[in-house]
């Protein structure tokens, strides 16, 4: 088992970022490697993400599905995938929370997750999975904090 514990600290409005997590499109665009699909009528979206372990690219086939509480500004994903080559799964849950930072100078993403993974390249995944986590959390922070910083000069 795999536990993400992240907060990610934004110049932005809690309201302003609410409106980029609560959109499943707007979230894929901040996380490089992903692609999303249709919304399936049993309410589960079609993805994909491409990691990163050292030199070795994984690519995951994934649903998930997206749960979210607007008036606390908080939400739970749960997703199902495998590798593009089946021997490796992933199940992961993630639950999040935007809050407004003290003195208002902007808001915090709280982030804990548990990712259990599965099959022929678990150890990989495992060994490699704080760094990795570190590393698309950057990714994510900066591409997030450009598309706010765009929203907000329109």
């Amino acid at each position: 088992m795999i536990e993400v514990n992240e907060r990610i600290d934004v110049p932005s409005s809690s309201r302003e970022v609410w409106k980029v997590l609560s959109d499943p499109h707007a979230v894929v665009e901040c996380v490089p490697g992903a692609s999303l699909g249709e919304l399936q009528e049993d309410g589960y979206y079609d993805a994909g993400l491409l990691v990163k372990f050292g030199p070795a690219k994984i690519t995951f086939n994934a649903r998930f599905m997206l749960e979210l509480d607007e008036p606390a500004l908080s939400g739970a994903v749960t997703s199902r995938g495998k590798d593009n080559q089946g021997g490796t799964r992933i199940h992961a849950t993630m639950n999040f929370r935007v809050v407004d930072q003290e003195g208002g100078a902007g808001s915090s993403i709280l982030i804990d997750s548990n990712v259990e993974v599965s099959g022929r390249l678990s150890s990989v995944v495992e060994s490699g999975a704080s760094l990795v986590v570190g590393r698309m959390t950057r990714e994510f922070t900066e591409r997030l904090v450009a598309r706010l910083a765009a929203g907000s000069a329109g």
